[in-house]
């Protein structure tokens, strides 16, 4: 501006060497050839604005189709999974009415479950929980490289995006000075496309980014459902098994209770019969001693001896057998013949038991022998006698005739006194009634001792699972601990990344800005000399013009021609030391920013070393805290050592009764899992809501930060066009033009490729979309077949519960077979006391014969008394019946 003032200012000043020297005609010519010039610059101007609004515009448009089909796209995704969603809901809604069906028949079964399915169910349940984990594992790893391929694939987009900016801003900065010198034809909207282009791919990172999030936060909430069903599930179990217990307890004390209220009156009618048994046999022995003989003293003593011994085995209820050591010599002589009658080697493998059962029976064999033996002797002796007395009396028929009586007498009574001690003998076999009141006893009281340990063992238990919560607590504070100091760690990496971005910018940005000033020192050094050349040209044509128009001139005007090239030239110097002024002052203010700038770059490095400071301190936290869990850990597993030592205890008492809780435990975990499951899947999506609200807004404060950065460099550029307005020329743009259409056109080729690739990038997120679809409805398939499962282990529950009910028949059958059989014991034993009213009927006519022979019989005081005594045992008989 100062150069063409001075120029006006010198043609003004010299305004009669110009008139003189000059024609009109040619200064027109000049400047109708300038005009044409800037006509052409602004036609060209023209024609690339509304080239570039054409293409903008088709940007635009793009744009809004692929934003318009990415919304369609997940739409319809969203459609189809609400769809699944509600038709699994409904799914899920049929079994839970279908396994409740089946849970209260289950119930309706009772305690009589089969103990053969706990295994099954606890592999299944443990398979299910494995399948769990692994399925959450897979998820966990396909995500991770999902997020690192989408990471990948958006840098290098930002990457491309970039660098066309970069190129179109140098394009910019290079045509703005000629831009506002021709009074600002070229208005800049390309800066709002761009900023368009920045929002939808920072939105689609946002979206991306957020279901990442989604995805990670469900895979965490699924791990933390499966820790906490575990231990609801060791709750539940618990609590039932106690139920279970004292239910089953009840049952068998009832059970027990009505069994010996059952068989006490049996038992004590057993007994009045035994002990009947035994007085007859004693009045029987009485009567048979009570015979007229003088020979019969062994026999009688003997016969006493076995009913003392056959009264004290009922009174012990026929536990031990009898003893006596005050035999005759006779049995001890017998006794001690008896080992010679077997085999030593034959008693060596017999208990003790046997053996004692075996001398038993020995022992009564070789009584029955030689009461056989003394019977024979007695009638031996009878004979003799009567022998005797008929020599004596010489035909008295009377006295043989009742001799006869007597010897049948004596014969019938050891055949009767024989099958009461069979009887008897029958009777020390069976098992004695107070015997089985002590034992009951002592099972009583070793069951209270052991309840006694068992409530004991119990206490210790629940101390040590309250130590075991104590610590699990801690180690659930750990790990909550080190996921925060994972996300902590999460951000600090994202905070370096985003540090190492900006700064890798920086550097990017001083590097273009260092080129800039470059080019724009070359290019006023180069307007400078064209300046001077074309000032240069312009004056020299001059002069000539002057010279051959004054050539008749005088002296005079030659000297002031030649002054006023003087003139001009400092004129010239001075114009061009204010430029060369001008270039230094920009040149220091670059220099300046370009110091400010590195500065800036130095304290963004100090900032990211901090950080990486700050992270290596928590990395050193975390290890601590690693170590702190690995001393909790062991610290657990002694106490789970002691609790395991505690439980095996516990385990042989609980084993029947956890077997049948197990079965109804596993189906009611089911249901609450699928509750479980439906209600996170709500929780979800509201999480995911709530993220991307939360992204939204966190992109929106950078968007404004990006603003504001773009606002200060925008400043930047344009203080540098208004230093560049004045020094460009009118053909220098037209070339620059040319050249720019030609970029134009291969960036929009880029942009093409750009936007193809970010379309391929689009397929490869719905692709991945589907695939994670997939693997929801796998999930969904898996979780029917376990319901399957599950439905056909309740129809093998049922069927079980059958046999049970036809097992319990059969017992019932078998009891009535038993109490058959104790009527039938009861009848033979009815029968046994009619025999033996009829002896009784037998004895009272033997008596009446005898006291109708009484005046014969008085000359035998022995038959007399034997007759008194028959009496009053038949006078106590009828009174006894009275």
């Amino acid at each position: 501006m100062e150069g063409q003032e001075v120029l006006e200012n010198g043609v003004v000043g010299n305004g009669v060497a110009a008139k003189s020297s000059f024609s009109s005609g040619e200064l027109g010519g000049i400047f109708d050839g300038v005009k044409e010039g800037m006509n052409l610059g602004d036609d060209i101007l023209q024609d690339f604005d509304l080239y570039w609004d054409d293409i903008s515009g088709r940007l635009m448009v793009s744009r809004m189709v692929s934003d318009s089909v990415i919304k369609g796209m997940v739409g319809a995704v969203e459609q189809e999974a609400a769809e699944k969603v509600r038709a699994k809901e409904m799914e899920m809604a049929k079994l839970k009415e279908d396994i409740q069906f089946c849970v209260t028949e289950v119930n309706g079964v009772g305690c009589l479950g089969s103990y053969a399915l706990s295994d099954k169910q606890e592999s299944v349940r443990h398979f299910t929980f494995s399948g769990g984990f692994m399925e959450n594992g897979e998820m966990m790893d396909t995500l991770i490289r999902l997020r690192g391929s989408v990471k990948e694939q958006f840098e290098k987009l930002k990457k491309d995006i970039y660098d066309v900016k970069e190129h179109h801003s140098l394009r910019r900065i290079g045509s703005s000075s000629e831009l506002v010198g021709l009074s600002g034809i070229l208005q800049e909207n390309k800066s709002e496309s761009w900023g368009q282009v920045d929002k939808t791919m920072n939105r689609l990172k946002m979206t991306v980014d957020s279901v990442f999030v989604w995805v990670d936060d469900t895979l965490r909430l699924s791990k933390s459902s499966v820790v906490e069903l575990q231990k609801e599930k060791d709750l539940q179990g618990e609590l039932e098994n106690m139920v279970m217990q004292n239910l089953l307890r009840s049952f068998l004390e009832d059970f027990e209770s009505k069994l010996w209220d059952q068989n006490t009156p049996l038992c004590n009618k057993q007994i009045d019969k035994l002990s009947e048994i035994a007085m007859i046999r004693a009045d029987l022995d009485g009567i048979f001693r009570s015979l007229p003989s003088a020979e019969l003293g062994n026999l009688t003593s003997h016969g006493s001896h076995d009913m003392d011994t056959f009264q004290n085995k009922v009174s012990r209820d026929h536990v031990t057998p009898p003893k006596s050591q005050e035999e005759n010599g006779k049995i001890e002589d017998s006794s001690t013949d008896v080992p010679k009658n077997f085999e030593t080697a034959q008693l060596k493998h017999l208990s003790k038991e046997d053996l004692v059962s075996y001398f038993n029976n020995m022992i009564i064999k070789m009584k029955r022998d030689h009461e056989s033996i003394l019977q024979a002797k007695t009638e031996e002796l009878f004979t003799l006698k009567a022998e005797f007395l008929r020599l004596r009396e010489r035909g008295s028929y009377v006295p043989h005739k009742k001799d006869k009586e007597l010897d049948v007498l004596r014969k019938k009574i050891p055949e009767v006194l024989s099958k009461l001690d069979d009887i008897l003998f029958v009777n020390e076999k069976c098992p004695s009634i107070p015997c089985k009141d002590e034992n009951i006893c002592n099972l009583k009281n070793r069951l209270e001792s052991l309840l006694s340990e068992n409530c004991r063992l119990r206490d210790s238990l629940a101390h040590k699972k309250n130590e075991v919560n104590v610590l699990s607590s801690q180690i659930s504070d750990a790990t909550e601990k080190m996921h925060k100091h994972s996300m902590a760690e999460m951000k600090m990496q994202k905070l370096i990344d985003n540090l190492n971005l900006a700064v890798q910018d920086v550097d990017i940005e001083a590097s273009i800005r260092e080129e800039v000033y470059k080019c724009f020192i070359r290019e006023l050094r180069e307007e400078l000399y064209m300046q001077l050349h074309m000032a240069r040209e312009f004056h020299e044509a001059i002069f000539k013009e002057a010279a051959v128009n004054s050539e008749g001139t005088s002296i005079t005007e030659i000297g002031d021609s030649d002054c006023e090239s003087l003139i001009m030239q400092e004129m010239f110097a001075v114009i061009y030391g204010e430029a060369v002024m001008d270039f230094e002052r920009s040149f220091k203010e670059l220099c300046g920013d370009f110091v400010r700038e590195r500065d800036t770059r130095i304290c963004l490095e100090l900032q990211a070393s901090q950080r990486e400071n700050d992270f290596a301190l928590e990395a050193d936290e975390k290890f601590k805290l690693k170590e702190e869990l690995v001393a909790l850990k062991k610290l657990l597993e002694e106490k789970d050592r002691v609790a395991t030592v505690v439980s095996t205890a516990l385990e042989k008492e609980r084993n029947q009764f956890d077997l049948v809780s197990q079965e109804l435990n596993s189906l009611r975990e089911q249901l609450t899992n699928q509750n479980n499951l439906a209600s996170e899947n709500s929780k979800e999506l509201n999480l995911v809501k709530g993220q991307l609200v939360e992204a939204s807004n966190q992109i929106e404060v950078f968007k404004e930060k990006a603003n504001l950065l773009n606002q200060k460099l925008e400043q930047k550029v344009e203080e540098l066009k208004e230093a560049d307005d004045q020094r460009r020329m009118a053909l220098a743009l037209s070339e620059e033009r040319q050249s720019n259409l030609l970029s134009l056109e291969a960036r929009e080729k880029d942009l093409r490729t750009q936007m193809d690739a970010i379309k391929g990038t689009i397929h490869e997120l719905s692709t991945m979309l589907a695939e994670f679809e997939l693997k929801v409805a796998k999930r969904s398939n898996t979780n029917g077949l376990r319901l399957e499962h599950s439905q056909t282990q309740l129809k093998s529950l049922l069927k079980k519960a059958n046999l049970l009910r036809k097992r319990a028949l059969v017992c019932q059958q078998t009891l009535e077979k038993r109490s058959s059989d104790l009527q039938l014991a009861e009848a033979e034993v009815d029968l046994l006391g009619d025999q033996v009213d009829v002896l009784l009927g037998l004895l009272e006519k033997i008596y009446i014969a005898l006291d109708h022979y009484s005046p014969i019989l008085q000359h035998y005081p022995g038959v007399i008394e034997i007759l008194k005594l028959i009496r009053r045992e038949l006078s106590g008989e009828y009174t006894k019946a009275v």
